[in-house]
């Protein structure tokens, strides 16, 4: 990976960080000891990368013309050059930056994609679900464990009814009707719709049930642990809702 820019990060108790910027065939990467930086948000002339350290909140930005340099601020300072201590954080102390990005700004943002991570259980559902209809339909006697259990439901049902080896036409429409409606929960769920979020968890528990009668162990195991990752989400949704609504509260 050929690097953009390293920094040296000191904390008040002496222990050291790296933070660093870098490109290759991936893209590009922002790491502090090695552990990527999410991306806070993108503007027209750059990319900002923020994560919190020993009470500090640090960006990264990122210009997208090449021949610019990256550059990192604490609490909406500019660090100018490659190392920098960091400070005990004194209480209402301001940023000197325009427009800093503040701890609450950085919370919110961990929420979202908290939120996000686990409202894409359903674009993984959806997809596998679509996935495991074409291929039933095939013939194949294999599929992915993490999609829904109610297409096999209705390919079997409509297997029997037809009397044919192949799968009728209008259950693989079906299969497709319901994998996209999950599909559009996801959405809706990444959109912050937290009602929509929790009717999808409740179909996919109701949704379990089919591996349950048909003992599919496997099937209920990874059924659990999608559904922990949706709840996870659900629940970071939740936490993001509450923050909005207190700092729409005006202070007495």
């Amino acid at each position: 990976m050929a690097r953009d820019a390293e920094w040296t990060v000191l904390e008040p108790s002496g222990k050291r960080h790296r933070l660093r910027v870098g490109r290759s065939l991936l893209g590009l990467a922002v790491t502090l000891d090695r552990n990527t930086v999410r991306r806070f948000d993108r503007t027209p002339d750059a990319d900002r990368y923020v994560v919190s350290l020993a009470g500090h909140v640090l960006t990264v930005t990122v210009p997208r013309a090449s021949s610019d340099q990256p550059g990192l601020a604490v609490d909406g300072r500019a660090v100018l050059g490659s190392e920098t201590t960091l400070t005990q954080p004194e209480a209402g102390q301001a940023a000197a930056a325009a427009t800093p990005v503040t701890g609450e700004d950085l919370a919110r943002h961990q929420l979202v994609q908290r939120r996000d991570g686990g409202a894409a259980w359903f674009y993984w559902i959806g997809g596998a679900s679509i996935l495991n209809s074409l291929l039933y339909a095939a013939g194949t006697q294999w599929g992915l464990v993490v999609g829904l259990g109610v297409t096999y439901l209705v390919d079997g049902l409509a297997t029997e009814l037809s009397h044919t080896v192949r799968t009728p036409i209008y259950a693989v429409a079906i299969d497709v009707m319901l994998a996209g409606g999950i599909l559009l929960i996801g959405r809706a769920a990444r959109r912050g719709h937290l009602g929509w979020y929790a009717a999808g968890m409740a179909f996919f528990v109701l949704d379990g049930l089919v591996f349950v009668v048909t003992q599919d162990f496997p099937g209920l195991a990874l059924h659990g642990f999608a559904l922990f990752g949706l709840f996870n989400g659900w629940r970071a949704g939740r936490a993001l809702r509450r923050i909005e609504r207190a700092a729409l509260v005006p202070a007495a």
